[in-house]
C-alpha cells in the first residue's frame, strides 16, 4: 500500500517534443516522392553515403532503398523515412508499456517492439539515503525491491528504457518524473514512424491538438499515445484527429489543415 501512495501521479505534460526525434516528415530535405525497396536513390556514391533505410548495391555503384518511404538527404547521407515500421528500443526512450505477465522476480511488459521489456522490482522504487541514517536506510526498500506486488497484469505504465541491445531484452524503469502507473485516460497506438508528425516541429502540432481539443496528451516513442480530454466528446475528436494525422503524415501543410479540420468538426458535433 505504501508503494501505491508514494507513486508519482503527476499528469504527463504535452510538451515532450524533446523526447522524440526531430520531425523527419517536416524536414525541408525530405522529398514527397515515395520510394520502394530496391529503388535506386542515387548513383553518386562519391558524394553520398547510405543512411537509415538504405544500402549500397553489390557493386557499390548505387545507393538503394530498403523500405517503402520518403527519400531524405541530410548532409552527405541518404535516408529513407519509413511510412510504417516497428519500434526499436533505445536507452533513454520514454514509452508506454502494458504489463502482460509477471513472476516473483520481474514484470514482463509489451512495449510494441519485437521483444518484451523486462521491469525488475528494484527499478520500480526510488533509491536514496533518507535523513537520519548513516550508511543508508533500513531494509524497507530492500524488501520492496524483491516484490512484484506493486503492479498487476493489465496495468498501463509509462516507463523509461534503461538498456537495449540485440542480445538482451530491453530493461525498463518506472523511477522518474511522469513515470509509473496510469490510472485514468486512454491509450491509442499508431505507426511508430508517424509519432514525430503528431508532435510537429518544435511541438507545434501537439500544442494545437491540446488547445483545440481541451486535452492532455503524452506521446511516446513506441507509437503509443496517452490522452485525457475534458470529456468523452473531446477525447473522441482528439482520437479522430490523430488517426487523420497518421493517415496523412506524408503530406505538406498538415498542421494548418488539421487546425481547420478540428474547428469544422467541433461545429458539426456541436462542441464548444
Amino acid at each position: 500500500m505504501d508503494d501505491e501512495k508514494n507513486e508519482v501521479n503527476e499528469e504527463p505534460t504535452t510538451d515532450n517534443s524533446e523526447d522524440v526525434d526531430a520531425d523527419e516528415f517536416d524536414d525541408e530535405e525530405t522529398s514527397r516522392d515515395l520510394v520502394v525497396p530496391g529503388e535506386t536513390l542515387t548513383e553518386d556514391t562519391k558524394t553520398y553515403l547510405p543512411g537509415r533505410g538504405t544500402i549500397f548495391n553489390k557493386d557499390r555503384t548505387k545507393i538503394i532503398s530498403l523500405n517503402i518511404g520518403l527519400k531524405q538527404v541530410k548532409r552527405n547521407y541518404i535516408n529513407v523515412i519509413p511510412l510504417r515500421g516497428f519500434y526499436t528500443p533505445r536507452p533513454g526512450d520514454k514509452v508506454i508499456a502494458l504489463v502482460t505477465d509477471k513472476n516473483p522476480v520481474k514484470y514482463i511488459c509489451d512495449i510494441n517492439a519485437k521483444d518484451r521489456g523486462i521491469l525488475k522490482p528494484k527499478n520500480t522504487v526510488a533509491r536514496g539515503k533518507p535523513r537520519g541514517y548513516r550508511g543508508g536506510a533500513p531494509d524497507r526498500h530492500d524488501r520492496q525491491d524483491n516484490s512484484t506486488e506493486k503492479y498487476k497484469i493489465g496495468d498501463i505504465l509509462i516507463v523509461k528504457v534503461l538498456s537495449a541491445d540485440r542480445l538482451n531484452k530491453p530493461e525498463l524503469t518506472t523511477v522518474g518524473k511522469y513515470l509509473g502507473k496510469r490510472r485514468d485516460g486512454l491509450v491509442i497506438t499508431i505507426d511508430t514512424p508517424k509519432i514525430p508528425r503528431v508532435i510537429g516541429r518544435s511541438g507545434s502540432m501537439i500544442k494545437m491538438l491540446k488547445d483545440l481539443t481541451k486535452s492532455n496528451i503524452f506521446v511516446t516513442q513506441n507509437g503509443r499515445i496517452w490522452l485525457k480530454g475534458e470529456n468523452l466528446a473531446h477525447e473522441r475528436l482528439l482520437i479522430d484527429a490523430i488517426r487523420k494525422i497518421e493517415k496523412e503524415a506524408h503530406t505538406v501543410g498538415l498542421t494548418d489543415r488539421m487546425s481547420e479540420y478540428i474547428e469544422n468538426e467541433k461545429k458539426i458535433r456541436g462542441m464548444n
